[in-house]
Order: C-alpha cells, then sequence, then structure tokens
C-alpha cells in the first residue's frame, strides 16, 4: 500500500452520506499530484473500507494496489 493525495474532479455535496458515492457517477479516476491514476474503484473501495477520506474533492490515505 501507498500514501498519496489524491485529487478527484468530481465534487462531493454538501450533506452526501459517508457510502453514498452517487456523485461520482461521471466515472472519473482519482489523479496523484505526480501524475499517475488512481482507478475509481480503488478510490471508491478505500473510501467504504475508511482507509482514505475526501476532503473537498482531495483523496487522501490508502488504498490497494488491486481491486
Amino acid at each position: 500500500m501507498s500514501t498519496t493525495y489524491c485529487f478527484n474532479h468530481a465534487v462531493s455535496p454538501a450533506g452526501a452520506l459517508a457510502e453514498d458515492f452517487s456523485y461520482l457517477s461521471a466515472e472519473r479516476d482519482f489523479m496523484t499530484p505526480d501524475g499517475r491514476l488512481v482507478p475509481r474503484a480503488l478510490g471508491e473501495a478505500a473510501l467504504r473500507q475508511r482507509t482514505a477520506l475526501l476532503v473537498g474533492g482531495l483523496l487522501v490515505g490508502f488504498w490497494p494496489s488491486q481491486p
């Protein structure tokens, strides 16, 4: 597992539940500051497992390298 900071191009709406990822339905991946992409499925899995958090479109935390 690696630690990195990612920007998600979708912004979560105010009042969204932690488990409600419908606002990510644009099917966009997360991107790291160094240009690497984190697939959407891995980012969502990390959010569900609470090993990462989304703060104003910024994904911070840990996620597996494979789904």
